[in-house]
């Protein structure tokens, strides 16, 4: 252990950096310049950061390595070094969220301060998917971000600049935002985990919103045990007799890649020769591309009123791409958006009657793994991210360890509204199994 600390600080997880801090194997100082040397050699191709804060933090690591001298530490996380998406607010640090302006915030976004009360240090601001809208981080003002694990291939979005940072070492964790996967495609296409908490578990004020009703803050990391102790849920420990785990018939029997198919048929294999019982079960009437349609639909007409006041103000900061979008937005009929809100109130309700029945449900995270950006962008990359956001549940991925080819892969487990503890420590378990 020493001798990772030793080699390549940037290596460590957050638990990992904590425990080196701890045992003063390495100082807040060296862990931060550590990440920011890191983002200016091997970082810059990947253009995961649209802000490098290399000034505050370096004096944030200062003030952290004081306080553990006088023995007034904030937490155990006090001096581990943070990225945040750029549509989360940072005090001292210009906000874009992804779009060609930027505003300098007045204060720090809710989740930032619970952070920031931990002692943890805010390196920058991680390139987005324009607006949080999409889920290919090709973004007209700031650039491609690249996946680090695939070259010239995406790092999945809208949270792209957050999953290709924490996947290339160049920070222990960082924050996204989910609205219909925006954390979790990342995660599994980047090879990391990626843990959408239960809707509300995090305020979302000094968050610029896409869609009120399906927004969600969460984190990305390398460990399960790395989003407990960021999100503060302590993990239980279990064997294979407490959980069973069940699959969806809609998400099996849905259109996805052959290679993922294969992977994910394998992985239940492997997970039930550790004996954990996997059941079938189906939601009925719930066709997931459809779904999906509706839940752009609400994220669009929603957008375009949440963002409207800036697109009158800055119409050149956003793309004629957006632009588009958010038209469509504007132009949709009430009577269409309430459909759509009711149509997910209702397949939320179907599901939520089924989490308790089988409190765990799995799926691949992604119909396909990552693609070149020369490709067509498949439409069906939030088929099945997109169920956890209609009904506020709690949902990880897991990066799944596979021989077939280098390409990254995603485990998603769903449970119920409220059940954060109950899913992070049955991913830790199948994460053992798994990766």
């Amino acid at each position: 252990f020493m001798k990772i600390v030793i080699d390549d600080p940037t290596f460590l997880g957050v638990n990992e950096a904590a425990l080196a801090l701890s045992e003063a194997s390495l100082s807040s100082t060296e862990l931060v310049e550590s990440s920011l040397s890191k983002i200016k050699t091997e970082g810059k191709e990947l253009n995961a950061f649209i802000h490098v804060e290399s000034e505050l933090s370096k004096k944030e690591a200062a003030l952290s390595d004081a306080r553990r001298r006088k023995g007034t530490l904030l937490s155990p996380l006090d001096g581990v070094p943070i990225a945040v998406k750029d549509n989360i607010d940072v005090l001292g640090q210009p906000t874009t969220n992804g779009l060609g302006t930027q505003w300098l915030p007045s204060q720090d976004a809710h989740i930032v301060k619970i952070l920031r009360n931990k002692g943890m240090v805010f390196i920058g601001k991680t390139n987005m998917h324009e607006a949080a809208l999409g889920a290919t981080t090709d973004n007209p003002h700031h650039g491609k971000c690249i996946n680090p694990k695939i070259y010239s291939h995406t790092p999945g979005g809208s949270s792209g600049g957050s999953g290709s940072a924490v996947a290339a070492y160049l920070c222990p964790a960082a924050l996204g935002t989910d609205t219909m996967g925006s954390v979790r495609v990342p995660a599994a296409y980047c090879g990391i985990v990626g843990f959408k908490p239960t809707q509300h578990f995090w305020d979302t004020v000094g968050v610029t919103p896409l869609s009120t009703t399906l927004d969600t803050i969460g984190p990305l990391a390398r460990s399960v045990a790395d989003i407990a102790v960021m999100t503060d849920v302590p993990l239980k420990s279990l064997n294979n007799r407490d959980f069973s785990l069940a699959v969806l018939d809609n998400f099996d029997s849905a259109d996805m890649q052959e290679e993922i198919r294969s992977v994910y048929e394998q992985t239940k294999n492997l997970i039930q020769s550790s004996n954990v019982v996997i059941e079938t079960t189906g939601l009925v009437d719930y066709e997931p591309s459809q779904a999906r349609r509706w839940g752009l639909l609400i994220s669009e007409v929603e957008a375009s009123v949440l963002l409207g006041d800036l697109l009158i103000r800055s119409p050149k900061a956003f793309s004629d791409e957006l632009q588009s979008m958010l038209a469509f937005g504007t132009r949709s009929s009430a009577s269409r958006y309430f459909e759509a809100l009711q149509q997910i109130n209702s397949i939320k309700n179907r599901f939520l009657t089924i989490l308790e029945k089988v409190k765990f449900v799995i799926s691949p995270t992604t119909p396909q793994t990552s693609f070149l950006f020369s490709d067509e962008t498949p439409v069906n990359q939030a088929d099945f991210t997109a169920l956890a956001n209609f009904c506020g549940c709690p949902a990880i991925s897991l990066p799944i360890k596979h021989q077939a080819g280098k390409k990254p892969m995603g485990l998603q487990i769903m449970a119920a509204p409220g059940k954060d503890v109950e899913l992070l420590s049955v991913a830790s378990f199948i994460e053992g199994i798994v990766t």
